[in-house]
């Protein structure tokens, strides 16, 4: 077992992965399928994204939070890994159904069929790669060499089959083959190394971890009204064209991201067992302002340096054909900032202390309001609109999180 200063250094370098692969072949890609193709890319894959949204159901938490509890009995590990696993084939194979349903039902689906069936191949990953169990056992190291194996395998292979626009289907496979590989190399470490053992599946255990997870669920699904379907929106409202511009911006957006949730996993374990000892309290307060600290200065020098090079970073890297796409690149900059403190106040204060229930509610009403207020603005300003209703709802979460955990005397940081 490693430390929380390690742990945040592994999760920092697979996170890494997880974005510096897609942002490697992203000038390949925007160049080579032009504007249109990666647009339907796009489109198809924010529709997928709800698939695995379902598919992941709050077990990257839940699951990891009882496995972190329970790291020293094999028996429940494997009890926790065995069910998790089992759930999340389930809802995959759920979700695959819904998304035959809607290749049949609609005609602009139907007409990229096999271009979202190659999408579908990342829901598969995600209920396959079992993240949350190495960060429950606080195996960082491990999950961060796995990962950037799965991130690096595939790369040669755009540079060898996707040629141009008729290769989107073979891109969008490629896209999401990652998780797939990374499966194979955890079970297989998982079973060299004996972590887990056999274990029942149960219905019991499988209802139990579905209630447990469900608040988080209902957080994650709203979420998504002000995350996911952004990029449906604009492809509606905008077309195809602005949408790749959007798509484009937001995986630099994303990957700037990016460093937030290495920080917060590795700490997330080791903050739930502190706080649990009263004599421990001080030291996870400590953690989390540190923390804290870490995020929003990181955070605001990558806003900084997205503002004023937006122009440079878009033409020299998407090519001068995405020289529109600047616009959304700047208004974005500091999105991930306000994202660094609303993910301090909900998984080290909510979710840590076992306040996922309040969580929700908010998400619950934030989300579905979002879809609201950002329908209107998108067709009324397409980016302009859809940006501003970005920033008033991560804003106006973070506020009222700050508000309640003030109410209950709780410290912010």
């Amino acid at each position: 077992m490693t430390g929380p200063k390690q742990n945040i250094l592994y999760l920092i370098a697979a996170q890494g992965f997880i974005y510096l692969a897609p942002l490697i072949v992203l000038p390949y890609l925007t160049r080579t399928l032009g504007a249109e193709g990666f647009g339907r890319i796009a489109y198809m894959q924010y529709i997928v994204n709800y698939f695995i949204l379902i598919t992941d159901y709050g077990f990257s938490t839940t699951a990891t939070r009882l496995i972190a509890i329970d790291s020293h009995s094999k028996a429940k590990v494997s009890s926790v890994f065995a069910n998790t696993i089992a759930v999340k084939l389930m809802l995959a194979c759920l979700t695959g159904l819904v998304s035959l349903f809607l290749i049949a039902a609609i005609p602009s689906i139907r007409q990229h069929s096999v271009l979202m069936l190659a999408c579908f191949l990342g829901v598969f990953g995600n209920a396959l790669f079992p993240t949350w169990m190495f960060q429950g056992l606080e195996r960082m190291r491990v999950l961060a060499l796995i990962t950037c194996a799965s991130r690096v395998i595939p790369l040669p292979l755009f540079f060898l089959y996707v040629k141009n626009s008729d290769d989107l289907v073979t891109a969008a496979a490629l896209q999401n083959i990652p998780g797939i590989i990374a499966a194979v190399f955890s079970f297989y470490y998982a079973i060299d190394k004996k972590l887990i053992e056999r274990a029942e599946i149960s219905i019991t255990s499988i209802w139990d971890m579905m209630k447990e997870g469900w608040a988080i669920f209902l957080s994650n699904i709203s979420t998504s009204f002000y995350t996911n379907i952004n990029g449906i929106l604009i492809g509606n409202f905008a077309g195809v064209e602005q949408a790749s511009f959007f798509y484009a911006t937001d995986k630099l957006r994303i990957a700037a991201q990016g460093f937030i949730q290495p920080i917060a996993s590795a700490l997330f374990p080791r903050i739930i067992v502190l706080s649990q000892d009263p004599k421990d309290r001080q030291r996870a307060k400590r953690l989390i302002q540190h923390g804290s600290l870490m995020l929003v200065g990181i955070e605001l020098v990558c806003g900084l340096v997205m503002f004023f090079g937006a122009d440079f970073i878009t033409v020299r890297y998407l090519g001068a054909g995405f020289m529109p796409a600047a616009i959304y690149l700047k208004s974005l900059a500091f999105l991930p900032l306000v994202i660094a403190v609303a993910t301090i106040f909900s998984q080290w204060r909510f979710q840590a202390l076992g306040m996922s229930v309040s969580l929700s509610r908010i998400y619950l009403i934030a989300g579905p309001l979002h879809a609201l207020y950002a329908t209107f603005l998108t067709y009324r300003y397409h980016g302009y609109g859809l940006i501003s209703s970005l920033y008033m709802t991560e804003i106006g979460i973070t506020l009222t999180m700050a508000f309640i955990l003030k109410r209950k005397k709780i410290p912010l940081f």
